[in-house]
């Protein structure tokens, strides 16, 4: 099993059992993982992250950047491509480097918290991001019908009319994400879409943007709080590619399986 992890997932005890039960169970890494290991006190908070996929170092993948993902799953299928193969076959080394910052290496800990400090400014960019995000939701909630919001919980008697809709809908948001994104230079042909990265986040941010709008709206939640919401789509889309979440977010779980289903019964 190859299964995205997910940063609420770094110090759960079950994380253990899923290395131990089989040789083959791999955690994968994206990049929002990586960054979210040097939140905080850094050299603290990522010695305590990484303390159990460390014991297990030939069971971790590290992939690409999410801009170069983009890019290969616009062009080929394969998903061994989606791997850094160096960071991956380095992983046994930095564990060890975080080890000896913790013992006192000053050079190693000043490397530790420039890459502390850029997963900041990518989190403080986010945070705009997803202001955005919000004032482009409150609009968008007016053409919501009660059935919609309640389309996933039923899954078995969706509507053919809300079957249309939410595919329109989809197909709108893919198209804007794609004419929006630098690393696409132009908008794809239909047999590339299924299988893109920017697609199967399309549809999980869909279906987030649906459970925002039937909690009863969004003006009334944190921003903070949104915004993480916003990152965990992320591992969504990508767990699409593998086998799943290794998650204790029940939220983010939710959101993965109906995201499966709209990719099998909506888009087949």
């Amino acid at each position: 099993m190859e299964k995205i992890i997910d940063s609420t997932y770094f110090r759960d005890p079950a994380l253990l059992d899923y290395f131990r039960s089989d040789k083959s169970n791999m955690a994968v890494f994206c990049d929002d993982a990586c960054m979210e290991t040097y939140k905080g006190n850094a050299t603290k908070n990522i010695s305590k992250s990484i303390e159990i996929v460390s014991r297990f170092p030939d069971q971790v993948i590290i992939l690409k950047s999410t801009r170069d993902v983009i890019r290969i799953t616009l062009l080929n299928k394969r998903l061994e491509l989606l791997e850094d193969t160096s960071q991956t076959r380095g992983f046994k080394m930095f564990c060890l480097d975080v080890e000896r910052a913790i013992q006192g290496d000053q050079a190693l800990t000043k490397q530790i918290l420039i890459k502390a400090q850029i997963a900041l400014d990518h989190y403080n960019k986010t945070l705009k991001d997803t202001m955005l995000v919000v004032e482009g939701i409150k609009e968008y909630a007016k053409s919501f019908k009660p059935e919609h919001l309640k389309t996933l919980r039923n899954k078995n008697e969706i509507k053919l009319e809300v079957f249309d809709k939410i595919s329109k809908d989809i197909l709108l948001l893919t198209y804007l994400l794609f004419h929006d994104h630098p690393e696409v230079l132009e908008i794809p042909q239909a047999s590339q879409v299924r299988d893109s990265y920017v697609f199967r986040f399309a549809i999980s941010a869909y279906l987030l943007m649906l459970r925002w709008i039937s909690d009863g709206g969004i003006e009334s939640k944190p921003l903070n709080k949104l915004q993480n919401d916003c990152i965990d789509i992320k591992y969504v889309a990508y767990a699409t590619f593998f086998d799943g979440l290794l998650t204790k977010d029940k939220k983010m779980e939710g959101i993965y399986i109906d995201t499966l289903f709209i990719l099998k019964r909506v888009f087949k």
